[in-house]
């Protein structure tokens, strides 16, 4: 990037995590010249599993079995929610367009037919979940079913235990029998990485299922740790059921996540099927508009580049990502000063309890924005004309609380990048 001095495009889309990774799939199965700058390396750290809308009200002590109902409650409640224009069939077109995209690439997801899922977890939970990956999909099939499930993990991995996920599956069972695994090989801990790349390899997977077959008349289904393989593991899943006999799942576990790295590989190859230029680690910085473009500055270890754009998708995430930034006494947004909705004292920012069910202030705090997701100054306007925020940087969405974040990531970015693209298409015409 040395000899690169400047870049023109026709949408700038900052951040690389999931939203940001949408928006630039987005923008340029519209067409547009995109430009996407960022590091995806946070992808790793998501389960993979995407929710639309798992808990309304706040300080509900269940999960919503149909987000739809959730979401016309939360709307005539709460219209500022990033939701509180959106519809349900515009956010299932948003979810279809997703998993069309990660298809493209290999990468199946299961999309809920209007209910939540409940998927097991590793800590032996339930996450409320609206699109899934195939290899996890039959797990969902466990609630309210009474079953033999054979759950296996495997020596010397971190982050998994077996007796830790059957843990509060008693009483929703018929039986859950746990089984380690042992792999040739493995002598000390290993990362779940490289049990994932080892998975690749036949003579592992025929490994793994000697040990299982002995249990295949004893059980229903089996559940394992997400490690069948980082390229193909549906494939791998599906051998692996076909010698053993027996329905498997895959168990969403603790970062770094196998499935948050497929994600992050099927968006990439997308992305560069579908002709983005993609600055990685590139940090923007010096934004200025001057009335018809935005110029932005781009830094990376090799120097600077100046990047010109028609419009800008501002996805750059909270505090872990350094999007927001919490001072002594005020909360800012980092690249272009916006204004920043948030409690009026820091006092306010959290409550005395840190599991109450009400949620934390603080973790509402954040962009507003019109039902275009336009950021907008104190009077209610828009900051710029063609100047976007999505995801998890958007204001009035307790994402952690209400199981909303990938939800409203996903449908902040297509709606943002359609918005903008209408008004490039109408200024052509």
């Amino acid at each position: 990037m040395t000899d690169l001095n400047s870049i023109d495009c026709d949408l700038l889309v900052i951040g690389a995590g999931f939203a940001g990774m949408v928006a630039a799939a987005r923008a340029s199965h519209l067409g547009l010249r995109t430009v996407l700058a960022g590091n995806s390396g946070s992808l790793i750290f998501v389960s993979g599993l995407m929710d639309y809308l798992g808990v309304y009200p706040m300080d509900a002590k269940g999960v919503l079995d149909d987000p739809a109902q959730g979401l016309a409650c939360l709307q005539s409640e709460n219209s500022t929610h990033p939701y509180g224009g959106i519809s349900h069939e515009q956010i299932i077109q948003c979810f279809e367009f997703v998993k069309w995209i990660l298809g493209k690439e290999g990468l199946a997801y299961h999309l809920s037919p209007g209910r939540n899922l409940p998927v097991l977890t590793a800590m032996g939970t339930f996450k409320p979940s609206f699109m899934v990956p195939r290899t996890m999909e039959k797990g969902s099939l466990l609630f309210g079913e009474k079953k033999r499930l054979l759950l296996i993990d495997i020596k010397g991995l971190q982050g998994f235990s077996a007796r830790q996920a059957a843990g509060g599956l008693a009483k929703t069972l018929d039986e859950v029998i746990c089984l380690t695994v042992e792999i040739p090989g493995i002598t000390k801990t290993i990362p779940p990485i490289i049990l994932a790349e080892l998975f690749e390899d036949p003579g592992v997977q025929e490994s793994f299922v000697r040990q299982v077959l002995p249990f295949s008349n004893r059980v229903d289904i089996a559940g394992m740790p997400a490690v069948c393989g980082v390229h193909d593991s549906l494939g791998i899943q599906q051998k692996i059921e076909k010698m053993t006999g027996l329905d498997l799942f895959e168990i969403p576990g603790i970062p770094p996540s196998i499935p948050g790295l497929r994600l992050k590989n099927a968006f990439e190859k997308r992305l560069a099927a579908l002709g983005v230029k993609f600055l990685s680690n590139t940090r923007i910085k010096d934004p200025v508009f001057n009335g018809g473009k935005f110029i932005f500055t781009g830094v990376t270890d090799s120097g600077k580049l100046s990047i010109s754009a028609k419009g800008a998708v501002l996805g750059i995430g909270r505090f872990f990502s350094k999007g927001l930034n919490a001072g002594r006494d005020k909360i800012m947004e980092t690249l272009f000063q916006l204004d920043v909705r948030q409690p009026v004292t820091r006092s306010l920012w959290h409550g005395t309890n840190f599991l109450t069910r009400q949620g934390h202030k603080i973790n509402q705090a954040g962009i507003e924005t019109d039902q275009r997701f336009r950021p907008l100054k104190k009077g209610g306007q828009p900051v710029f004309p063609g100047l976007y925020a999505v995801g998890s940087i958007l204001a009035h969405n307790d994402w952690m609380r209400l199981k909303s974040g990938s939800g409203v990531s996903l449908v902040s970015a297509c709606t943002a990048v359609d918005d903008f693209y209408q008004g490039v298409t109408k200024a052509k015409i």
